[in-house]
């Protein structure tokens, strides 16, 4: 791909999957569904023609829908609370470890896996060993730091950090997020209901995973021609 058209699908994947963290990390307000039912948010989601434009622009559909009606940002709101906060045992739990293993353990080679590709990567939550590594919010904010970092890297024209970046986002992506994100959002599902704002927002998250491994493999097997033939 050219130059143009890289820096497009980069900014691309920046936006939606700081889209999907912010939907994720915290309740939804004002702000969010304003950049959520935006024309914007929109192009963004459209803006790639592939396998998964209609099942994306479908749940992304579902989503305006349901927080622009009639009391849908505090419904979505208290929705955020049952399904992610509590009180008492979350029926679909929002932790990777309970979806590959089916058990909630600290220290679990998955739970240590996700830990050290943050470190790895130079990061690591703001709220370190007061939170869970493998939540669904912080791996979410994770693949959108991936990407802001692979655009300043790619703007900043350092075409190895910027293949860096990509290669940490697809093994990251692979690895984990796509091992349990349908299992999370079947979750909801069941015990939330179809039409609950986070069980839509993990079937759109799902679909996006499969758009984003196909995008990550064209951008990095590019970066790999670009490196040969230089």
């Amino acid at each position: 791909m050219d130059a143009e058209t890289r820096e497009l699908v980069l900014a691309n994947r920046q936006f939606v999957w700081g889209l999907i963290a912010r939907g994720f990390a915290e309740e939804p307000d004002g702000p969010f569904a304003d950049i959520l039912t935006s024309e914007h948010a929109r192009a963004e989601v459209d803006l790639v023609s592939d396998g998964e434009s209609e099942k994306l622009l479908g749940f992304y559909d579902e989503l305006v829908a349901l927080i622009s009606r009639d009391g849908g940002i505090p419904e979505a709101a208290d929705q955020f609370v049952r399904v992610f906060v509590g009180p008492g045992t979350l029926a679909a739990s929002p932790w990777e470890t309970m979806h590959t293993t089916g058990k909630r353990v600290l220290f679990h080679r998955d739970v240590l896996s996700v830990r050290d590709a943050y470190r790895e990567a130079g990061f690591l939550p703001e709220r370190y060993r007061a939170v869970a590594d493998d939540a669904i919010g912080l791996e979410c904010d994770f693949m959108a730091k991936l990407a802001e970092r692979a655009v300043a890297a790619n703007t900043a024209g350092d075409a190895r950090a910027c293949q860096d970046r990509l290669l940490q986002s697809l093994t990251f992506l692979t690895d984990h997020l796509q091992r349990w994100i349908g299992s999370l959002a079947q979750a909801i599902e069941e015990h939330y209901g179809a039409e609950n704002f986070y069980a839509v927002l993990a079937r759109f998250t799902e679909a996006w995973c499969a758009r984003d491994r196909r995008l990550l493999d064209g951008l990095l097997e590019d970066s790999c021609l670009a490196s040969a033939r230089s």
